[in-house]
């Protein structure tokens, strides 16, 4: 019971993250100036439909309660946001 509400929990942080990186990808947020930038704008639109993305799936986990895709969604969600801030932080300004 308590893992169907904490994957519930993360799937509505994940749909937040992607819907967040998917609307911001020619407007500036944080440091980064994605409308400055072609491949900044490209990379921020595809990890936010990779997010929605897995968050849809991260849902259909929580619906189908099985354990081991549950904990195939998370390895791989840590994974990409892990990949996602690497990515992007080569993008900072440098001072």
């Amino acid at each position: 019971m308590i893992i169907t509400i904490l994957m519930t929990i993360f799937t509505i942080i994940l749909l937040i993250i992607g819907l967040y990186l998917y609307k911001h990808r020619n407007k500036p947020f944080m440091l980064l100036r994605p409308e400055n930038n072609q491949l900044l704008s490209s990379m921020v639109k595809y990890y936010g439909i990779i997010f929605i993305g897995l968050s849809i799936m991260s849902l259909i986990s929580v619906i189908i309660n099985i354990m081991y895709f549950i904990i195939t969604i998370l390895i791989i969600s840590c994974i990409m946001s892990l990949v996602m801030e690497l990515t992007l932080i080569k993008f900072l300004p440098q001072k």
